[in-house]
């Protein structure tokens, strides 16, 4: 009966209940024209890998930097296969860059 009450207040106040994780954050990975590339609501940190997709003549290294201006820029050389891991990610928006101009990809797990 309370949960059929809950759901009628809810009703009548436009539908505007519902429940927030406080504790959550959004991760967003932006290039460089400022186009979104990938976002996440994480609860603390993630490991944010960037895939390139030519990874045979790929040379160089991965750059995010972070756009709020909280945490320091991360620097990661990309590895045979092509990716660059960054672990323990904060949320946030990151500006990715790909030393080389070569096209890439964007995977965040938590």
């Amino acid at each position: 009966m309370k949960k059929v009450v809950g759901a009628i207040l809810c009703a009548l106040l436009g539908g505007t209940c519902f429940v927030e994780d406080v504790s959550a954050a959004e991760l967003r990975i932006v290039d460089t024209a400022g186009l979104i590339r990938a976002v996440r609501v994480v609860r603390d940190t993630s490991t944010v890998t960037v895939v390139v997709e030519e990874p045979k003549g790929a040379k160089g290294e991965c750059v995010l930097a972070n756009v709020d201006g909280i945490a320091s820029e991360r620097r990661e050389a990309i590895s045979a296969s092509g990716a660059c891991v960054f672990q323990g990610l904060a949320a946030g928006t990151w500006q990715a860059k790909v030393v080389g101009g070569t096209k890439w990809r964007v995977k965040i797990n938590e």
